[in-house]
């Protein structure tokens, strides 16, 4: 019997009879340059894989092969040795059944817990203490609230006008800051569901996971609390999603992205989690969001200045300069590819929006260093995964792309208010 006949008759992938064969665990005899699959060796192919069935691991499947090759286990010895080696086994199984029984009872208590874990949490809104950052952005008057919902804490419901009568209103809807600037890009949509993140493979991830680290590292060095916080773009990645353990209770956060319903999907998934400090959601796609001048203390940029340049030219750090203090510091990972000549080109034309100068390490620091100190930075390495993988469909698999962590701080004078 050919190899191919015997795949068909045992179902057994072509190249796992090859690895038996090459492994030494099946020895046909080769006619023609052709393998020949006997009785004789059918029925050790037969036995190989009962004893897979019998959780017998390769190495002793070998072992028993080559004892029965020796002598048909007629000597007293190798019955010995073949009843110690299935001893063996059965106090394996006995151990595994154990071990796989309390895994059972573990996986079926946390099951019940997850199913009595409440699904909602407290409800927010825009929080009252931090109301005094926002301003009209057209002549920077205060803004008034008009028919609010709202308790001691937060505001859930209201329109917001301009004190000075100068005609800029926005609204606050479900607890979130909504302006009338929304996106007009026809090549971006919300992410409500979290695609992006689900289709990232482990390695991927643990690529995220180094600049996680080296980010953490220089906040909490860098950084004491009693802060305001910037986060933008969260369509595409939000790190403070997964790391509120470097905020507290004096700290606040402003989270900003152009789809209110990025920004609900996150709201909702944080008030479960419980807050480590006030957060407000603004939805706004302009470069003009009303925020008061110069009250960031920091800023967290992971993936936001590429998600900018899909649909931008500029540097979106610089569109943030009004709203700095003069000692603002900057965190952030910026992702760019080395050699990605077939992987930009694919971009470009499926962003026809985007700037040619995205995801080019060179340009970035050369835009960065003329309003910021470029105080520390690092590769954290790079992912040669495909854009299915990464949820960038235009990386090229093969290319490089790296994440490059850094830390810089507003040169003095740069971000102060015009």
């Amino acid at each position: 019997m050919k190899i191919g006949q015997v795949v068909q008759r045992y179902n057994i992938p072509v190249n796992t009879l090859y690895f038996y064969i090459n492994s030494g665990l099946l020895v046909p005899p080769r006619r023609n340059s052709q393998y020949v699959f006997d009785d004789h060796t059918l029925e050790e192919l037969e036995w190989l894989l009962e004893l897979k069935n019998l959780e017998f691991p390769l190495k002793t499947i070998h072992r028993l092969l080559s004892l029965r090759r020796i002598s048909n286990f007629c000597s007293e010895e190798d019955q010995a040795e073949l009843r110690a080696i299935f001893q063996a086994q059965a106090e394996e199984l006995k151990r595994r059944e154990t071990q796989i029984s309390a895994a059972r009872q573990r996986v079926t208590r946390t099951i019940f817990e997850l199913e009595q874990r409440p699904t909602a949490g407290i409800r927010t809104g825009v929080p009252i203490r931090m109301l005094h950052l926002l301003c009209c952005p057209s002549c920077k008057g205060e803004l008034m609230l008009e028919n609010a919902s709202m308790s001691q804490t937060y505001v859930f419901q209201a329109t917001l006008r301009c004190g000075r009568g100068c005609g800029y209103t926005a609204a606050i809807k479900d607890g979130i800051l909504q302006t009338r600037n929304i996106n007009t890009s026809l090549y971006d949509k919300p992410d409500t569901t979290r695609e992006l993140y689900r289709d990232l493979p482990s390695m991927t991830l643990s690529l995220y996971e180094r600049s996680y680290h080296w980010l953490e590292e220089h906040i909490r060095s860098q950084i004491v609390h009693g802060k305001v916080w910037l986060e933008g773009y969260v369509n595409a990645w939000f790190f403070f999603h997964n790391h509120l353990e470097l905020l507290d209770q004096r700290d606040s956060l402003i989270v900003i992205d152009k789809f209110p319903e990025t920004l609900l999907a996150y709201k909702r998934v944080m008030e479960r989690q419980g807050l480590p400090c006030d957060i407000l959601y603004l939805s706004d796609c302009s470069a003009t969001p009303p925020i008061r001048d110069g009250v960031i203390d920091c800023v967290m940029d992971f993936f936001a200045v590429n998600e900018h340049n899909f649909y931008h030219m500029d540097l979106y750090l610089n569109q943030l300069l009004p709203y700095l203090k003069q000692d603002c510091d900057l965190f952030g990972v910026y992702f760019f590819f080395q050699n990605g000549g077939a992987s930009m080109r694919k971009l470009l034309a499926d962003y026809p929006e985007a700037s040619p100068n995205n995801f080019n390490i060179r340009w970035f620091f050369q835009e960065l260093k003329q309003n910021f100190h470029l105080l520390e930075t690092s590769d954290c390495g790079f992912s040669l995964d495909s854009g299915d993988n990464l949820g960038l469909g235009f990386h090229i698999p093969g290319e490089e792309l790296h994440l490059q962590p850094y830390f810089a701080r507003l040169r003095r004078g740069a971000g102060a208010p015009v």
